[in-house]
């Protein structure tokens, strides 16, 4: 049968068949034309003036190609961003992509959606270093504005070689004065525990104080603390640093009452279980005027446990450091705090505590080198 033939006898596949070439080839020419639209070094340079705009460096190892599924991007080989002048990377992972949005691409506009990593590892050290590197002095202080947002799957936080967490999952919007922020964020410890973060607020800029508003911020660990506060705060440099917060707190109960079985029905019987304690929490803080340093209050009240307690941050990490570097026969000295705490029990590490009081303040004596301390009555988180 000749082919005019066919096509006679069966037109309907024949169309068929031209309609299958036909999209074929349309899909062939879109992609050389997404292609064409999306030259990889432009928003390569793009991002690179972005993380700058924060104090980051970004490296690849091979040029930026481009990616069409499942949406358009940039794929980027051996990623790394860099404090600058530090010679460990701040993040690193084999690739990443920057995702390009469809109206961008189109109109032939120069934008970013978000930056996506696989894998990565983040050193906490180098992660230090950059906030280290944020303006402490007088001044107005300057918010970097990152155009677009990040997403870090399956990452590794370390400390040098030691890994401190497992399974971080990050997502994030851009970070522009004017535009709600959000942050959501995953991860687990070596005993495998995890633990979730979430955090919704909206910066400003305004007559050189960063304000940040609506702030809510959602904390929980596997069958363990779950927090949640609320408030806004600002920041116009320096210790000019504070806020209003308030919110509760979620404590897991520890154990349940014994069941005391004096009969075969009563021992079958179920053992009821503990609720859980909640406490509200309100924290204050109130930026350093002139003789007076910056000051948080944090105030929690609940069933067994009521703080009152007021901190000088900045002042603590002298202090530690001054407690680091006595010597046994030197008195220590009190933290930089003042205020009370009275705790039906208190767990530090396997130690469990009852009946736990603390006085701080500049009345209360430190402990010297001589004094007697009397044993404390302790027992093991177990009993």
């Amino acid at each position: 049968m000749s082919a005019s033939d066919s096509m006679r006898a069966y037109p309907w596949r024949w169309i068929a068949a031209a309609v299958i070439v036909l999209i074929l080839l349309a899909a062939l020419a879109g992609a050389l034309i997404v292609r064409s639209l999306l030259q990889p070094q432009r928003f390569t340079a793009l991002l690179q003036s972005q993380l700058a705009n924060a104090g980051l460096i970004l490296s690849v190892d091979k040029p930026a190609s481009p990616a069409l599924w499942p949406h358009p991007a940039v794929q980027l080989q051996g990623f790394r961003l860099s404090v600058a002048g530090a010679a460990t990377p701040l993040l690193s992972a084999s690739e990443a992509r920057i995702v390009v949005p469809w109206r961008a691409l189109l109109h032939r506009e120069l934008a970013i959606e978000r930056l996506e990593i696989e894998t990565p590892r983040i050193d906490v050290d180098q992660l230090q270093t950059l906030i280290s590197r944020m303006p402490h002095g007088a001044g107005a202080p300057q918010l970097p504005r990152i155009g677009a947002g990040l997403r870090i799957v399956n990452g590794m936080l370390v400390r040098g070689s030691e890994p401190l967490l497992f399974d971080v999952n990050a997502q994030t919007g851009p970070l522009v004065p004017g535009t709600p922020f959000h942050l959501d964020g995953s991860a687990r410890n070596g005993a495998d525990r995890g633990g979730k973060l979430s955090l919704r607020m909206l910066p400003q800029h305004q007559d050189g104080t960063l304000r940040f508003e609506d702030i809510d911020l959602r904390m929980s660990i596997e069958q363990g603390a779950e927090a949640h506060i609320a408030g806004d705060a600002s920041w116009a440099g320096g210790s000019g640093l504070g806020a209003i917060l308030h919110g509760g707190l979620t404590l897991p109960a520890h154990g349940s009452v014994a069941a005391v079985a004096s009969t075969p029905a009563a021992a079958s019987s179920a053992t009821p279980p503990v609720p859980a304690r909640n406490y509200t929490i309100a924290l204050q803080v109130h930026p350093a005027q002139g003789a007076n340093p910056m000051t948080a209050v944090l105030k929690l009240d609940g069933e067994g446990k009521h703080v009152d307690m007021s901190v000088q941050p900045t002042a603590l990490p002298g202090w530690w450091n001054d407690v680091l570097g006595s010597s046994p026969e030197t008195a220590l000295a009190m933290p930089p705090m003042s205020g009370s705490a009275q705790l039906d029990a208190m767990d530090v590490g396997p130690l469990h505590m009852q009946g736990v009081r603390i006085e701080a303040g500049p009345q209360v004596m430190p402990v010297g080198a001589s004094s007697t301390v009397g044993p404390a009555k302790a027992a093991t988180s177990g009993h």
